[in-house]
C-alpha cells in the first residue's frame, strides 16, 4: 500500500503577513518565502526535510493539506491510483522544490500529494507547468535536474495559478 505523510498545511488568512508574524514571534518559525503582493506567506521551523511547514494564503481556494511521498515513483503511483478510482485531479504543478498534484477529498478539502525534489534554489510561491501523463521516475528526475534556477524561470503568481484552474 502506498504511504504519504503530512508535510505542510496551507491555511486561509485575512492578513497572511500578520498571521506569519504571530507564528514567528511566538513559535520562532522563519519566513522562507512570500508573494510579491503579500497575499501568501510561507514559514517553517527549520526542518531540513521541508521547504515550508505552514503557508498562510489570502485565497480560500488555495487552502490545502500537503501530503508528502518519498519518491517520484510514489507520486506517479498515486497519479495512476487517483485516475483508476475516477477521482478529480484539480491541478498538477511544478513548484520547483516539489512536484505535486491537487485533489479534493470527499468533504471538498483540497489535498496536495507531492514529492520533494531537493531543489533548494526554489522558494515559494512558484508555479510551473507539469504533466504526469506518460512520465517515469527517470523522466521526472531528469526534468528536475534540468530545471534552470528559479530566478531564470518566469514566476506565476498564486492568483494566476488559481485563475488558470477556474478556466478548466
Amino acid at each position: 500500500m502506498l504511504k504519504a505523510h503530512l508535510g505542510h498545511m496551507a491555511l486561509f488568512a485575512n492578513d497572511p503577513v500578520h498571521l506569519a508574524e504571530f507564528y514567528q514571534n511566538l513559535f520562532g518559525m522563519e519566513m522562507v518565502g512570500k508573494s510579491s503582493n503579500n497575499s501568501s506567506v510561507f514559514i517553517g521551523g527549520g526542518s531540513v526535510n521541508e521547504n515550508h511547514e505552514l503557508a498562510f494564503i489570502h485565497n480560500p481556494k488555495a487552502a490545502h493539506i500537503g501530503l508528502k511521498v518519498d519518491s517520484p515513483e510514489d507520486l506517479l503511483a498515486y497519479y495512476q491510483e487517483i485516475k483508476a478510482r475516477g477521482l478529480q485531479i484539480i491541478a498538477v504543478w511544478n513548484h520547483g522544490a516539489t512536484l505535486g498534484m491537487y485533489i479534493p477529498d470527499p468533504e471538498g478539502n483540497v489535498v496536495e500529494i507531492y514529492w520533494n525534489t531537493g531543489r533548494e534554489d526554489y522558494q515559494p510561491p512558484y508555479f510551473g507547468p507539469l504533466d504526469l501523463e506518460d512520465q517515469t521516475q527517470e523522466s521526472l528526475r531528469k526534468l528536475v535536474a534540468e530545471m534552470p534556477s528559479q530566478h531564470a524561470s518566469p514566476e506565476k503568481s498564486l492568483e494566476q495559478a488559481l485563475s488558470s484552474l477556474e478556466e478548466k
